[in-house]
């Protein structure tokens, strides 16, 4: 139960923030007031919560033991949220003008630059292994959900560490590379991304969601075989997801 609350926090944090990057890439005068900035900030930041709150009630309450790859994917993933979480709340005091961080905590530069690409990496992995775990006919469409993700992350840690070659190249030699001059280019390039990322992410909770509501009254899992049995709570592959708080 608090797997599936927390997928829809997920879904509704998504939207929020997918709408809000397509009005800002079209009307980004919009955000330059102050007060909008404060909302839209404070929306961004919740969103990223209810990501952080998601993978670790997955990891709390639906994985196994034996799952051991995706328990471990899931805690990077949560780590490096939680970094990006600390750098959105460190920007966020930033607009209201308070200090809510202490000194001690405050992200180091270099490493709230890489942060973006070790996240995009996990995501990446967390999605190729979750992939990887379901079998059966019945969760057929939760696979091309987490396939299209699949596709979505990787092209969106292209993207990250693109960016990133990019910081450290200019520091390196005083200027970007050839293809950053253009910005009409790194434009072009970065903004269908950014919009296939969340729609493809967007596609996969709702389908998560959707599985964990469809067997929420009549759960079951799937081995090999790809059979359910009626006796098990939904699962992935032969370990199963194990649903032990409800």
């Amino acid at each position: 139960m608090r797997l599936k609350k927390a997928t829809l926090s997920v879904v509704i944090g998504i939207s929020y923030v997918f709408a809000l990057r397509v009005i800002g890439t079209f009307f980004p005068t919009i955000f330059t007031h102050p007060s909008i900035t404060k909302v839209t900030g404070i929306i961004s930041l919740l969103a990223s919560l209810a990501m952080v709150v998601f993978f670790i009630y997955l990891y709390k309450d639906y994985l196994r033991q034996e799952q051991t790859k995706l328990r471990a994917v899931t805690i990077l993933v949560v780590l490096v949220s939680l970094v990006g979480l600390l750098t959105q709340i460190r920007d966020l005091s930033i607009t209201f003008k308070v200090n809510v961080l202490p000194y001690s905590v405050m992200i180091h530069h270099y490493i709230e630059t890489i942060v973006p690409l070790f996240g995009a990496i996990f995501i990446l992995i967390f999605f190729v292994v979750f992939y990887q775990e379901i079998s059966g006919k019945e969760l057929v469409k939760l696979k091309k959900a987490t396939f299209l993700a699949i596709i979505a992350a990787f092209a969106r840690t292209s993207l990250q560490a693109f960016v990133l070659f990019n910081y450290f190249y200019y520091l390196q030699f005083g200027y970007p590379t050839d293809l950053a001059n253009n910005k009409t280019i790194i434009f072009s390039l970065s903004i269908p991304i950014i919009l296939f990322w969340f729609w493809g992410i967007l596609i996969f909770f709702i389908s998560f969601y959707r599985a964990q509501k469809q067997y929420e009254n009549c759960p079951l899992t799937l081995g090999q075989s790809g059979k359910a049995d009626p006796n098990q709570p939904i699962g992935l592959n032969k370990s199963g997801i194990n649903p032990q708080t409800s």
